[in-house]
């Protein structure tokens, strides 16, 4: 399986955005997680964008938690996640944060920026259209 590309920008002060473009595997979804722990970590971020359009995710339920687990005491300190998602995706994506809302993140799902941008409460052009 190739490796995944990931995109990601600070669209807007306060905003962590990260596409995911391409095939992913659990192997390479927890090295880029440590990547996002480390860079979340280092800055003050309020919000948190994870764009599934140009992806083709294969996590399982059990590594989808697995990941958030991971990345929940950065994930908790952020105000909201978003994800942002392709039709391809939806499901993916709509597991993603009933999984971060158990875990107590405001989270949600989704079909464009948008919408994701306005729950999110910033002003900013789709980072995706620089990566499309």
């Amino acid at each position: 399986m190739d490796e995944p590309k990931i995109f990601a920008c600070d669209p807007a002060p306060g905003c962590r955005y990260v596409a995911v473009l391409g095939p992913t595997s659990f192997e390479t979804t927890m090295r880029n997680a440590q990547k996002l722990v480390d860079r979340l970590a280092g800055a003050d971020y309020g919000s948190l964008v994870i764009d599934y359009r140009g992806a083709e995710p294969s996590l399982t339920p059990d590594q989808y938690t697995a990941f958030f687990r991971f990345i929940l005491s950065e994930l908790a300190r952020l105000d909201t996640v978003a994800y942002v998602y392709a039709p391809g995706t939806l499901m993916r994506a709509a597991h993603a944060t009933r999984q971060l809302t158990a875990m107590g993140v405001k989270a949600r799902a989704f079909g464009n920026w948008e919408e994701a941008a306005a729950f999110m409460g910033i002003k900013a052009d789709d980072p995706f259209l620089r990566v499309a």
